[in-house]
């Protein structure tokens, strides 16, 4: 009865805000090597083209050193597609996507980019902001485990609690979620892989994506992801809470992601299925 609360719940969340973001790179890049990363919104795993009319939401892709400097890095390419403006030095980097709070309301005739003031009849709002993190390892030295540990200051951060480069698949993979820098207790965390989405891919483009794992976190904010096959993990966390001016919105809504390699992802994704609304 559990699982299939948590289940339903997962899927409430997907219905309600159906894109995602995340950030699709590289985890390995030879030394003094241009960057070249996308700022993925969908169906997990596939990277598409944003929306003409959403790319405002969107701020540009930034890199974080280990020496906590920051990097914004320089849109070229499909809307989507970014890279850096120099070539990295060795060490390792956070990847990082971020989509700004944005108003979304709901009524008979659909989704509108507005709060409840702007949209007649609305029956839900919620002002929408996201983020997406991705570990990089450039050059020839292992991955800075004591950076990869370290919260970069996201308002809702996945951050590992061991060594990302040391994962396997079979074994718990311990993280904690933090909600402005404060652990967050009792949330539900889900996550899946592209070898675990290929199995379902109808489900997986009609906004019901396959789930590899789910779990509630403890009262630090920690929970361990088991991840039970190789791919590439996309760990998420949603976080609500009432907005402030209920007469403008009802929920500030909170989305976060964090990729996690175990193993080997698929070599080559099949052709993403169309749906059909």
């Amino acid at each position: 009865m559990k699982k299939n609360l948590i289940l339903g719940l997962a899927f409430f969340i997907s219905a309600v805000q159906a894109h995602e973001v995340w950030v699709s790179a590289p985890q390995q890049l030879k030394a003094e090597n241009i960057l070249k990363a996308e700022l993925a919104y969908g169906d997990y795993p596939y990277v598409e083209k944003i929306p003409d009319a959403r790319l405002h939401i969107f701020s540009p892709m930034e890199i974080i050193s280990q020496d906590g400097e920051h990097q914004t890095l320089i849109q070229k390419g499909e809307n989507y597609q970014y890279q850096s403006e120099k070539p990295l030095k060795s060490g390792s980097y956070w990847i990082t996507a971020t989509y700004k709070p944005t108003f979304w309301s709901q009524n008979s005739e659909g989704w509108k980019m507005d709060n409840m003031q702007g949209t007649p009849n609305a029956t839900y709002c919620e002002q929408t902001q996201m983020f997406g993190k991705s570990l990089l390892t450039v050059g020839n030295q292992p991955l800075n485990a004591e950076m990869a540990m370290t919260r970069i200051g996201l308002p809702l951060e996945i951050v590992p609690l061991k060594d990302p480069s040391k994962v396997k698949s079979g074994e718990v993979f311990p993280i904690q979620v933090f909600y402005n820098e404060i652990p967050l207790a009792g949330e539900t965390v889900i996550a899946t892989a592209d070898t675990v989405i290929v199995k379902d891919l109808e489900a997986a483009t009609g906004h019901r994506e396959p789930q590899g794992f789910s779990g509630k976190t403890d009262s630090q904010g920690r929970v361990n992801i088991i991840p039970l096959i190789d791919g590439i993990w996309k760990i998420k966390v949603v976080h609500k809470t009432p907005f402030a001016d209920q007469n403008i919105c009802q929920q500030s809504a909170n989305y976060s992601t964090l990729i996690l390699p175990v193993g080997k992802g698929l070599d080559k994704l099949p052709p993403k299925p169309e749906h059909h609304h």
